[in-house]
């Protein structure tokens, strides 16, 4: 079973007895310096590396040194064992220092030496196992917290974009969390009263106005190079810089920016309900402002009719009062003349009272509805935090 693990065995001369006798249990290869054993360990991998009893303590130790300082990455995990016919603590505790991963007397008998390596080479398989394992748990750690951090700037952008008044305030918070993730974008944003263009500057970029402008109706996603154009309802954002080398950050990216160009689009939507309103509001101020002006003119005009009406009728009264001396009436014809003249007079003033209750309450009713148009501060911030609640 041993015979499938392969071994390089350095001595700058011939093998020794014992790491001859390591031939049947191990597949064997001889280097005799130490550029060969650079090129051998470069050319493929080795279970472990040997350094052979031949040479003397200090030599060992300076061998050991090399390896474990050398930069060439395929020594970097290999196992290094010292084959040592004579061990002092001395020696143990120099070439521990340096690195080594086991020291063996090859005065112990060749069983216990092979059981050695072969514990040197499981405890190499498990160590790069574990590092495998660690580096997995590590980098599934790491996303979760960039995946949370991600998901709170997500958060905080929507928690903030509550407060923004336009659409100048709205383009720079996206910025700010689009600095979140390193990425140099251009924004459009198409309102029903507005459209904004905006760099992370404020400024306008006319090339990239024209482009998102295009390239609005093209889907969610338009990916052309390194740049990526994101698409939702009345935004379009452009992605100059997309890591198209990391596909996983690649798609972490998308998710999360679709998310905040979602907000971005309600936010807009309530920023258009809120200025629709102020537009409906001031257009009833405006109607009743022509209401009152009307209502003060048709005043004005029946009180002058209502002064002309009853100049006619007392005219018309002491007319008839004057010929009734020259119609030779008798007194009692004179009486009910008199009488209908005076019922008559009498029906027009009662008119002219209930036109006068009727001018009255229309102008209660405009007065009503005026000040119902112009809300208290109070009714103002209720109006305020409804449209900020439907945003």
């Amino acid at each position: 079973m041993t015979k499938n693990y392969e071994v390089l065995v350095y001595n700058q001369a011939d093998l020794s007895e014992h790491a001859s006798e390591l031939n049947h249990h191990f597949q064997i290869k001889e280097c005799h310096s130490f550029e060969q054993l650079i090129e051998l360990t470069l050319a493929k991998e080795y279970h472990f590396i040997l350094i052979d009893v031949q040479l003397n303590g200090s030599e060992s130790i300076e061998v050991l040194k090399k390896i474990k300082q050398s930069s060439q990455a395929c020594l970097s995990d290999t196992p290094v064992v010292l084959l040592v016919q004579n061990i002092s603590l001395e020696m143990q505790l120099s070439a521990y220092e340096v690195g080594v991963d086991d020291c063996i007397s090859a005065q112990e008998p060749i069983d216990v030496i092979v059981n050695r390596l072969q514990s040197t080479i499981y405890n190499n398989i498990a160590n790069k196992q574990l590092k495998t394992q660690l580096k997995a748990a590590t980098d599934v750690a790491m996303t979760a917290m960039s995946n949370t951090s991600d998901l709170g700037c997500n958060i905080q952008f929507l928690l903030d974009s509550h407060q923004c008044e336009n659409f100048d305030q709205l383009g720079q918070l996206l910025f700010q969390s689009l600095n979140h993730y390193g990425l140099t974008c251009s924004l459009q944003m198409r309102g029903c009263f507005a459209i904004k263009n905006m760099e992370a500057n404020g400024m306008e970029k006319t090339m990239e106005s024209q482009l998102l402008s295009e390239l609005k109706g093209k889907g969610r996603f338009f990916d052309f190079g390194y740049r990526t154009v994101v698409n939702y309802g009345s935004v379009s954002l452009l992605i100059k810089n997309m890591p198209l080398d990391d596909e996983i950050r690649y798609g972490i990216i998308k998710d999360n920016i679709f998310a905040l160009v979602q907000g971005v689009e309600a936010r807009i939507n309530a920023l258009d309900t809120q200025t629709s309103l102020l537009q409906e509001r001031d257009i009833q101020a405006s109607l009743l402002t022509e209401m009152q002006h009307e209502t003060r003119q048709l005043d004005q005009s029946y009180k002058a009719l209502t002064n002309n009406v009853a100049g006619v009728v007392r005219n018309m009264a002491a007319s008839i009062e004057d010929a009734i001396a020259t119609l030779l009436l008798t007194d009692e014809q004179e009486l009910v003349l008199l009488n209908y003249l005076e019922q008559g007079r009498n029906a027009v003033c009662d008119y002219f009272e209930q036109s006068a209750g009727m001018d009255d309450g229309l102008k209660e009713i405009i007065e009503r509805v005026s000040l119902a148009n112009q809300p208290s501060e109070q009714s103002q911030q209720q109006l305020v935090n409804g449209l900020k609640k439907i945003a």
